[in-house]
């Protein structure tokens, strides 16, 4: 794939980085949504030496509130690691870990992948 192929992609990403930004405001979100987003594709600089290409949004209100942010992302991260991808079983003393749980399986069930 080549290199113009690439920033073509990631200029269409970073059109829907705006289109978020949009809709934040379009709903009166701005401070209430935590919007972080980043995609990157790997390239070859003129060495032939691999970089990361990749366009980035952040809506976040303060440092604590980006911490809180990365930590939930690390914490999806490792448990999806720990269970090859699977959610861990509820029960009452984990329910407190299983919390975003409901949000992914809303999120994957067929009605709202369109």
């Amino acid at each position: 794939m080549d290199s113009e192929h690439k920033d073509n992609f990631l200029q269409a990403v970073q059109s829907l980085h705006i289109q978020l930004d949009d809709l934040t405001k379009t709903f009166d979100m701005k401070g209430q949504a935590v919007n972080i987003m980043l995609t990157g594709i790997l390239d070859t600089d003129v060495y032939g030496d691999p970089i990361l290409k990749a366009v980035f949004s952040m809506d976040v209100e303060n440092e604590e509130m980006l911490m809180e942010a990365f930590d939930f992302l690390r914490f999806s991260f490792e448990t999806n690691m720990q269970m090859g991808n699977d959610y861990p079983d509820e029960n009452e003393d984990e329910e407190s870990e299983n919390w975003w749980r409901d949000i992914f399986d809303d999120l994957d069930s067929p009605e709202n992948l369109n």
